[in-house]
């Protein structure tokens, strides 16, 4: 490996590229986009933990396939959906509607504004916005995965105009004694009645002239930026920047997951759809679960190899740093790996880093396309252990442990001649140092 040429690449990629990366971490609006899925996730997580229940893998067999256990299973799930399904409802099927409280709140929280009186303004317009003014079954799909952009749509508009407003001073002002809730009630009033003045008339405009309301319109549109999102491209592109924004530092999977979370909450909750109706394939592949028990495996960079390695290493600081690593390595935080070694802007890892993942991704696609891999159905916290995640994500497949198994092998053919690269250098760094003490 030419060191000086890596190292030269990694100066120009900070050189060039940090700073830019660095100012849209600190985006207000994609932080808000991040909050805004963040404090979903719970909801998300306990719907997702109902799917095998109420979808059990059994149902796809008939009795005659199927054993005494699992009709036995079938049978106990289908008594159990009347307690279960409504909680499934109420937590999937209205995603979008706490997602655009968690994006107003957020970016009014940056913004110095009443985060409670902003978020459910942001609720509402998201209503509005939506077209929900009957119960159709249309409208109420909206509500959970078809409406998410229009959520963050909704939810920024709302809080950007509440902003201006503000900043302008074209607000009911409260004498001081006045409680602040009340207070903050009144000052709102004016932008908010605004927000939902605006959005009337926008709906009376669109349905006029386009016949649809902007949920459908958006579909319309970004279908085939959305389909664009589950391609092979898209997932080699998001692991490519989200390695290059990490060697130099910069948490890159803030960024990548900032973008890319309402795509994979989109496809998420598309093949949710699709198993409810019977469907035997789900319609997309590329996922959050895929991102996590996938591509991350122990951390960033599928990493968790270089943990065993530095335990069996002939040096005590990278011994020492891997028996700290080992547990949180376990749960897909692989920092004490990132700093310790380190990997961030260290040449000799750069290539390792950035291709690991990238060439299990290829390999999972490629393999759930053709219909050997299990789709993923469930959405899971990041810090399960992957093998677990990946079977529990794709409701119980044992092909997917298989393939994340096959993952960390590959990971550690590919990590070992730069991990002996980087102990000969720590080994003769020591001996030089040891050489000086005496």
């Amino acid at each position: 490996m030419n060191h000086s040429v890596t190292r030269l690449f990694a100066d120009t990629l900070d050189h060039y590229f940090s700073p830019y990366a660095r100012k849209l971490s600190q985006s207000p609006h994609l932080i808000a986009l991040r909050d805004g899925f963040q404090i979903s996730m719970p909801f998300v997580f306990i719907g997702c933990i109902l799917v095998p229940l109420i979808f059990p893998l059994t149902s796809s067999l008939s009795m005659s396939e199927a054993s005494s256990f699992a009709q036995g299973w079938e049978s106990f799930s289908r008594s159990l959906q009347p307690f279960i399904l409504p909680m499934y409802q109420i937590t999937l099927g209205l995603v979008a509607l706490i997602v655009s409280f968690g994006v107003s709140a957020s970016l009014a929280k940056q913004y110095r504004l009443p985060e409670r009186l902003s978020g459910l303004t942001g609720c509402l317009s998201f209503l509005m916005l939506s077209g929900f003014s009957t119960l159709s079954s249309q409208e109420l799909y909206y509500l959970g995965g078809g409406g998410i952009f229009t959520a963050l749509v909704a939810g920024i508009y709302a809080v950007e105009i509440i902003n201006l407003f503000i900043k302008k001073g074209w607000y009911i002002h409260m004498p001081d004694d006045v409680p602040l809730i009340t207070a903050q009630g009144f000052k709102l009033l004016i932008p908010i009645f605004v927000v939902f003045l605006t959005l009337s008339l926008f709906n009376i405009i669109l349905k006029h002239y386009a016949g649809v309301y902007f949920p459908h319109l958006i579909e319309t549109l970004f279908k085939p930026l959305i389909l664009a999102s589950d391609s092979l491209a898209a997932v080699i592109i998001s692991i490519l920047v989200c390695q290059l924004l990490w060697f130099v530092g910069i948490h890159g999977s803030i960024i990548i997951t900032s973008i890319m979370n309402p795509f994979w909450m989109t496809n998420l909750l598309a093949n949710q759809a699709a198993i409810e109706t019977g469907a035997q394939i789900p319609p997309h592949i590329y996922t959050a679960s895929f991102w996590d028990f996938f591509l991350l495996i122990g951390g960033v960079g599928s990493t968790l190899p270089l943990v065993y390695l530095a335990l069996k290493s002939r040096s005590n600081h990278m011994k020492s740093v891997g028996k700290v690593a080992l547990l949180p390595a376990i749960f897909n935080i692989n920092e004490p790996i990132l700093f310790g070694f380190p990997i961030i802007m260290n040449p000799v890892f750069i290539l390792p880093f950035i291709f690991v993942p990238i060439f299990n991704a290829t390999i999972a696609w490629y393999l759930t396309s053709i219909g050997v891999m299990d789709r993923i159905v469930m959405m899971l916290p990041w810090t399960v252990p992957a093998p677990l995640g990946a079977t529990w994500a794709a409701n119980g497949s044992i092909v997917n442990v298989l393939m994340v198994l096959f993952a960390i092998f590959n990971a550690y053919c590919l990590y070992l001649p730069f991990f002996r690269a980087h102990e000969k250098i720590i080994l003769a760094q020591q001996e030089q140092m040891a050489a000086k003490q005496h």
